[in-house]
């Protein structure tokens, strides 16, 4: 049961030291151990009587009956709240993530799909991506541009500020000046219609219209608005890194790795917990704070990213309770900054 009362500094000095060995070594700290590598100052037994103290209070466990101890929750939330300094990101990782994050991209979903993976990579843990949740989106322009004989580049511009392109089959018959008068058409029909509007029967109708004859490129046309402006499409998790998890001390009873692995499947649950801290900034849900008691043994850091000044996803590292709190800190808001001027170029 936790006590509310402050630490001594010996006592957060004392914690601080069991929090950072543990996370390195995944093995229960003992009061020798920290006497020679962290409070040199004062004896084993010292040690051992400020141990006790901090696990009466409830801020560290005994896994055994060995002298040697583990945080708790409330005392892995202790240190993040008041000891913990953030690291900086290794430059190598940072070097990297500004290369992927600032390469030219016209498609949402190639930015987010380059971020969850470059967030897997440079943490080595699980790392997720909430995708954009914005308003419906509705049709700003549609061009479609002449490549070459038989081909032609659909571009669609959305008020919500994206760009997205596909290269699609045209009728070789199909002349630049013929294509630019059907395109002017399209767009007089499509502006400012979102996905739900172009689905009733009159619009369907009248873009069919428009392009008799061309029933291939009708066909192109409408899927490439339902993927691009279907509200779903854009709410959807990504998730990368999930192998990782089965190299963690924590999990290598496959019951506990089976219970987590199980939650990362279900896509509303993972999406319905970064929304949750959305507008909260960066954030760390420790333990038993998350809601899901298949949880219990994780950590879960996020932030959040924005289109404009406005939040619309999140980025988020899932990894044990046993992790490098002060860099993965770091790591996720780099990457969410990194993330908000990728979505500010292409807007």
């Amino acid at each position: 049961m936790l006590v509310s009362r402050e630490l001594t500094e010996r006592q957060r000095r004392v914690l601080q030291a069991i929090v950072e060995d543990y996370v390195v070594t995944a093995e229960p700290v003992g009061s020798r151990t920290i006497a020679r590598r962290y409070v040199t100052d004062v004896s084993p037994a010292t040690i051992r009587n400020d141990m006790a103290d901090l696990e009466e209070m409830g801020f560290l466990d005994q896994p055994h009956t060995s002298a040697g101890r583990v945080p708790s929750d409330a005392g892995y939330r202790y240190y993040v709240d008041e000891i913990l300094e953030e690291s900086s990101v290794p430059e190598e990782h940072a070097r990297l993530i500004e290369r992927v994050l600032g390469a030219k991209m016209r498609q949402v979903e190639s930015l987010v799909q380059a971020t969850v993976r470059v967030l897997a990579d440079t943490s080595s843990l699980i790392s997720i991506v909430l995708g954009p949740q914005v308003e419906p989106a509705s049709v700003v322009k549609v061009d479609v541009a002449y490549v070459d004989k038989g081909r032609a580049l659909l571009v669609l511009v959305t008020d919500a500020g994206f760009i997205e392109t596909k290269l699609v089959d045209v009728p070789e018959s199909l002349d630049p000046a013929k294509l630019k008068e059907m395109t002017d058409i399209v767009n007089g029909l499509l502006q400012g219609q979102t996905w739900e509007s172009l689905t009733r029967p009159g619009t369907l109708r009248d873009l069919k219209r428009a392009l008799r004859g061309y029933e291939a490129m009708l066909d192109n046309t409408i899927e490439f608005l339902r993927s691009s402006l279907e509200p779903v499409a854009s709410e959807r998790v990504y998730i990368s890194g999930v192998a990782r998890l089965l190299d963690l001390p924590e999990f290598r009873n496959v019951e506990r790795a089976k219970a987590v692995l199980g939650i990362l499947d279900r896509e509303q649950i993972v999406s319905r917990m970064l929304l949750e801290n959305l507008a909260e900034g960066v954030t760390v849900t420790i333990g038993r704070e998350n809601k899901r008691r298949e949880m219990a043994d994780c950590s879960l850091v996020s932030a959040p990213y924005h289109l404009g000044r406005h939040p619309v996803g999140a980025v988020a590292i899932l990894g044990p309770k046993r992790m490098d709190y002060g860099l993965l800190l770091s790591l996720v808001e780099l990457v969410a900054t990194n993330l908000d001027e990728a979505l500010d170029r292409l807007a």
